[in-house]
C-alpha cells in the first residue's frame, strides 16, 4: 500500500496558480497547529501571505492528481540557512509519504542547508526528519534538526 500511494504523489514548486488548492488545505486549522504554522486569522491577509510565498517560491507541494495533499516549505533564516517545514493531510499520514517527499525534496535542493523545529510531542514528525539524515541540535520544548552548513 504504501509505495502504491507513494508512486501516486507528484511534488512540484508551487506557482501563484496553486492558491486555491493552498488554501483549501491549509483551512484545516488542527492540521496547521499540529505542523506548528500560525496562521494570520484574518482571511485576506492569510491569503495575500500565502500568495507572497508562492511567488518567492518558497512552497513545494505534493499532489495526488489534482489534489494537493501535503506542502514542504522552506523560509530563509539567515544568509545561507532556510527553515523547514512541512505538512500532510490526515488520510495520507502514517504510511511514510512525507519522509519519502522529503527525501525527493532533498534530492531536488542539495545544497539547501536546512534547519526544522518540531514539538516533542510529534514523534512522527521527528522521524521524517532523522530517516532524512537531519541532526538533533537542541532539546526542551522544541527538538531542533539540522541538515547541512553548520
Amino acid at each position: 500500500m504504501q509505495n502504491a500511494q507513494q508512486a501516486k504523489l507528484k511534488g512540484r514548486w508551487l506557482v501563484l496558480a496553486d492558491l486555491p488548492a493552498v488554501m483549501a488545505l491549509l483551512a484545516d486549522e488542527a492540521l496547521t497547529q499540529a505542523a506548528g504554522l500560525t496562521l494570520a486569522p484574518d482571511p485576506a491577509l492569510r491569503q495575500w501571505a500565502v500568495s507572497n510565498w508562492l511567488q518567492e517560491r518558497y512552497l513545494w507541494g505534493l499532489w495526488a492528481g489534482v489534489q494537493l495533499v501535503g506542502v514542504i516549505a522552506t523560509f530563509p533564516l539567515a544568509e545561507a540557512e532556510w527553515a523547514l517545514g512541512y505538512l500532510l493531510a490526515p488520510a495520507w499520514q502514517g504510511h511514510g509519504l512525507m519522509t519519502a517527499a522529503v527525501a525527493t525534496f532533498l534530492r531536488t535542493n542539495p545544497t539547501l542547508a536546512l534547519v526544522a523545529q518540531v514539538a516533542t510531542t510529534n514523534r512522527a514528525s521527528q522521524r521524517v526528519l532523522e530517516h532524512n539524515g537531519f541532526q538533533r541540535q537542541k532539546q526542551g520544548t522544541v527538538f531542533t534538526y539540522r541538515r547541512g552548513q553548520e
